[in-house]
């Protein structure tokens, strides 16, 4: 039996996540030869988010979910951070809270964990406008070339790793964004499979342009710790 956490970060996306919940249960409900754990984290939520899941864990399997709370708002990573030390999982499948990665599609990429694979990276049609598309067609040349690699989707939303790639390294500020350049670099056996990209029903996406600019400095700040070993 494959034992598979699904980790999802929120904050404040009451309107998403219960309904994200319920379709991820009637999803993995159906999947054979696998054991699976959700585990949320609540980062700071300020709006009905909070209540929300709590309500819904409470109405359902408590043994099926792990819920961390943290009392203000304190980033991904920091999320990841808090989760990783409550996991205990042959892989972990990263969906955010917002209802725009597909639970119907978990099937897809258990599929490619089962086959032997260690890094399945679900690649989604955004439609980004040109700075994006610009920094995103550097951003993947520069990458490839330093992993060795051909890899479309290098900083995914929608993804598996086999937790041992992870468990115990240290996380810097966004590493978040690179945990799958993390396990490439330590030769990770990796697919690329095609997903949707859901639209947004409820609340306003956290993404901001100046975050592709200091995406830039974190990801060459980044090669350089993998230089050294430090992961």
């Amino acid at each position: 039996m494959v034992k598979i956490t699904i980790l999802i970060p929120f904050y404040n996306e009451a309107g998403n996540i219960v309904r994200q919940l319920e379709d991820i249960l009637l999803t993995i409900n159906k999947i054979e030869k696998c054991d699976f754990h959700i585990v949320l984290v609540d980062d700071g939520s300020t709006d009905n988010g909070s209540y929300e899941v709590k309500k819904f864990l409470s109405e359902n399997n408590k043994e099926m979910f792990t819920l961390i709370v943290h009392e203000k708002n304190s980033g991904k990573t920091n999320a990841f951070i808090s989760a990783f030390k409550t996991i205990k999982t042959d892989y972990v499948i990263f969906m955010d809270g917002d209802y725009q990665d597909d639970p119907k599609e978990i099937p897809l990429l258990v599929e490619k964990i089962l086959s032997g694979y260690e890094i399945v990276i679900g690649n989604q049609e955004k439609n980004p406008d040109l700075i994006k598309k610009l920094a995103a067609i550097t951003y993947r040349y520069w990458l490839n070339k330093f992993l060795r690699t051909n890899v479309l989707t290098h900083s995914p939303q929608f993804y598996a790793i086999k937790f041992n790639f992870l468990q115990g390294i240290r996380l810097f500020k966004n590493d978040h964004r690179y945990l799958v350049i993390i396990a490439l670099y330590k030769k990770a056996k990796f697919c690329e499979i095609k997903v949707q990209y859901l639209s947004r029903e409820h609340g306003k996406s956290k993404f901001s342009k100046f975050k592709i600019i200091g995406a830039i400095f974190d990801t060459y700040k980044l090669l350089s710790r993998l230089k050294k070993g430090m992961y």
